[in-house]
């Protein structure tokens, strides 16, 4: 009988102290901020293609294009680090069929940082009748940074939001009790090219070459964060 008062005794004093515990527990409010910010691409990636082709009964080799690619660029300005064989092997070819010539192709990836060098580019493939030549993705070299910035902002965007929510009523914001990220999607969109198609056609008029004008969209990035904040 001992044990059991005993043990009923502490079943009560247990009750008793979640009881005073649950009285203790302040309340607080839950609430969602959301941070926001767009940026202009300064990475932009084109890829081409060179291609032995037959000159008469000479072969133009993919070595003798390559030169002059590179040749040309640098005339331009650019410097050759941006250009890169599109295939992690630096021996990678592709072998194709033409009137019973063997006739190899290499594809290539120029990194750019403004549509002023992207129109330079163009031109150069086109000097050297380069194919294929096209924009496939854009960046930014700081896109980490500015997530973290649009994470901030987020969680600051929550306490001010739990802020004058509770200010409607006369209350304020206390310490946060739980901070947690949202899942978002909308963090660099599928860029789309405005004033010209995604493979760049140039036209020709006498001896001009006339590039259409070139306009990215820029880089959403949006965040949401989850927050619950003590009310004093």
């Amino acid at each position: 009988m001992k044990h059991l008062f005993f043990l009923g005794l502490m079943t009560c004093c247990v009750m008793f102290a979640a009881a005073q515990e649950s009285q203790k527990e302040k309340p607080y409010i839950d609430v969602v901020g959301t941070g926001e910010m767009e940026i202009i691409p300064n990475e932009i990636y084109i890829s081409f293609t060179l291609k032995e082709r037959m000159d008469g009964k000479n072969k133009i080799t993919i070595e003798t294009q390559e030169a002059e690619v590179k040749k040309q660029l640098q005339k331009v300005g650019f410097n050759l680090d941006k250009l890169s064989l599109a295939d992690a092997s630096a021996d990678y070819v592709t072998v194709k069929r033409k009137n019973k010539e063997v006739l190899a192709s290499k594809n290539y990836l120029m990194k750019v940082a403004t549509t002023t060098e992207v129109a330079s580019v163009f031109e150069v493939l086109d000097n050297v009748q380069a194919l294929n030549a096209d924009i496939i993705r854009v960046a930014h070299s700081e896109i980490e940074k500015y997530r973290k910035e649009v994470k901030i902002s987020a969680v600051k965007a929550a306490k001010e939001k739990a802020g004058y929510l509770l200010g409607a009523i006369g209350e304020t914001v206390g310490k946060p009790l739980m901070i947690q990220e949202r899942e978002t999607y909308d963090d660099i969109r599928p860029m789309m090219i405005r004033g010209m198609a995604a493979n760049v056609e140039m036209e020709q008029k006498a001896d001009e070459i006339v590039i259409p004008e070139i306009t990215f969209q820029k880089i959403k990035l949006k965040y949401s964060v989850f927050s619950r904040f003590e009310i004093k």
